[in-house]
């Protein structure tokens, strides 16, 4: 399969440094089995100047790869189609193995191989971190998954629908309120995450169970954010109540 796009030369330096390595993209990626049409998306005019050609030449073995990582095979959706529509989309399950780079004819030649590994590491992270953390749904922790991952808008709007959904959901609304507060921390937008903390942590204050973990963690996290503000003084006194 290949996907034409255009490149910037620090993003072409990251798959550079990741030469042999595994690499996932952000999203999902639509590719042709045509290298013509490839060619074409990847000369496409820009009006920006920093831009490079860039054709990606993936191998992937559509028996072998797990169904989790093939969103649609438009090859075989419509036989009206004609060759240019022709479509393999992967979904965000899918890592790459990158083999090699090359430049010609001032197009830069990536080949990658499509790998189930990303499915397996993701699948891995939600058993281990379940294992740890046996209170918190499937839900909460996919959303922390994709914050660790370092795709914190996606993170946060899955966040943001769970919890103006929690009713149907069935979603813990503390877990919620911390889990959005940490991506926005992440995000570094601490005023809004220091809203969702207070919200959590009043929460805690007005139920009946105590949860020591949870509270210690919220104090903990407003902590950093006062710490970052230069607020040490006050920070302090967050996290000795965390301890």
């Amino acid at each position: 399969m290949y996907r034409g796009m255009k490149l910037t030369s620090d993003q072409i330096d990251q798959f550079k440094e990741n030469k042999s390595k595994l690499v996932s993209i952000n999203g999902f990626l639509t590719t042709t089995t045509f290298r013509l049409t490839a060619l074409n998306q990847a000369m496409k005019p820009s009006k920006r100047t920093d831009l490079m050609p860039v054709l990606l030449e993936i191998q992937c073995n559509l028996e072998q790869v797990s169904n989790n990582v093939i969103v649609a095979d438009c090859i075989h959706c419509n036989e009206l189609l004609n060759e240019e529509q022709q479509e393999i989309i992967f979904d965000l399950n899918v890592a790459f193995r990158l083999e090699s780079m090359r430049m010609e004819e001032d197009m830069w030649m990536i080949k990658m191989s499509a790998s189930n590994a990303g499915q397996l590491i993701k699948e891995k992270y939600i058993k281990d971190s379940h294992r740890q953390m046996e209170d918190i749904s499937i839900r909460i922790l996919f959303g922390r998954l994709m914050c660790d991952m370092g795709q914190w808008d996606q993170s946060q709007h899955f966040f943001e629908h769970l919890l103006n959904n929690s009713n149907s959901y069935n979603e813990d609304l503390v877990k919620l309120e911390c889990s959005l507060g940490e991506v926005l921390q992440w995000k570094g937008e601490w005023n809004e995450a220091r809203k969702y903390y207070d919200r959590a942590y009043d929460r805690i204050m007005n139920l009946k169970s105590t949860r020591i973990k949870d509270s210690a963690n919220i104090l903990f996290n407003i902590g950093e954010i006062l710490y970052r503000e230069g607020k040490y003084e006050e920070a302090r006194d967050y996290y000795e109540r965390a301890f």
